[in-house]
């Protein structure tokens, strides 16, 4: 049964994820297209060498190379997107129909509060994997065509590094949403948290406190651990896969027993 309540949820964001797709294949094919004018510019080099260390860190080390470019110009942004986009999902599928009165409709069927819940997290991360899908085409074929090419199982992981550190922050989203049933308050701790961490991440680098604890940041994996360039173990793939589901799992029951609205 929870393959219907998935089904009608990727039915009903359809032309909502189809514009996100096209949205990060564009961006995508238009930041790659910039790189064949800064690749070996040794000019560029002795600008971000004449940079401090945090901005560096921010911008990256080696735009002049395809994983410097790739990871330091185009995917410094892509935490900060997917999470957005995480985030206001999640917190749509249940508080955000609660509030606009449609969940009368699935919850008069024969289906449990759980099982339609676990569709739509189903669903979330459905749409998360198609974006993250879209993404690591546009990279590799993008690259391709404008000299920026990257090894695929490398790129592979990375974008599965952004991927799923979205999908945590939105399941947290979805999960806050169906035991509250209050959108803003779901969005605000999804999204805000989730970008948040990004901005912490950019400068842990300079903080000692917060380089000692960067190994609890999932963006950490992403941008500082250069997945580009080296060899990243998946631990931090099911950690951010395991604790997004472990979120949802943990509403699950609140959303059972508690009074909704609509």
């Amino acid at each position: 049964m929870w393959l219907e309540a998935w089904t009608q949820t990727l039915k009903d964001s359809r032309r909502s994820l189809l514009w996100w797709a096209v949205g990060l294949a564009l961006y995508t094919v238009m930041l790659l297209a910039f790189f064949p004018m800064l690749k070996g510019n040794a000019a560029l080099g002795d600008l971000m060498n004449s940079l401090p260390e945090s901005l560096r860190a921010l911008a990256g080390d080696n735009l002049g190379t395809p994983a410097g470019y790739v990871g330091g110009k185009l995917l410094s942004l892509m935490p900060i997107l997917l999470t957005l986009f995480a985030a206001l999902q999640g917190s749509a599928l249940i508080a955000g129909q609660e509030e606009r009165g449609w969940l009368e409709f699935p919850l008069a069927q024969p289906l449990p509060r759980a099982t339609l819940l676990l569709g739509r997290t189903l669903a979330l991360f459905t749409m998360l994997l198609v974006l993250g899908a879209v993404l690591f085409v546009s990279i590799w074929l993008a690259g391709q065509v404008f000299q920026a090419p990257l090894p695929a199982g490398r790129l592979l992981v990375t974008v599965a590094l952004h991927t799923l550190g979205a999908w945590l922050f939105g399941a947290l989203a979805l999960a806050i949403g169906a035991a509250t049933g209050r959108p803003g308050l779901a969005v605000g701790i999804g999204a805000g948290l989730g970008v948040g961490l990004v901005v912490v991440q950019s400068v842990t680098s300079q903080v000692p406190f917060l380089s000692e604890l960067a190994w609890l940041n999932p963006w950490k994996y992403a941008l500082s651990d250069l997945p580009l360039e080296h060899t990243v173990t998946p631990t931090p793939l099911l950690v951010c896969l395991l604790l997004g589901a472990a979120l949802v799992w943990i509403a699950a029951p609140i959303f059972e027993n508690r009074d909704v609205h609509g």
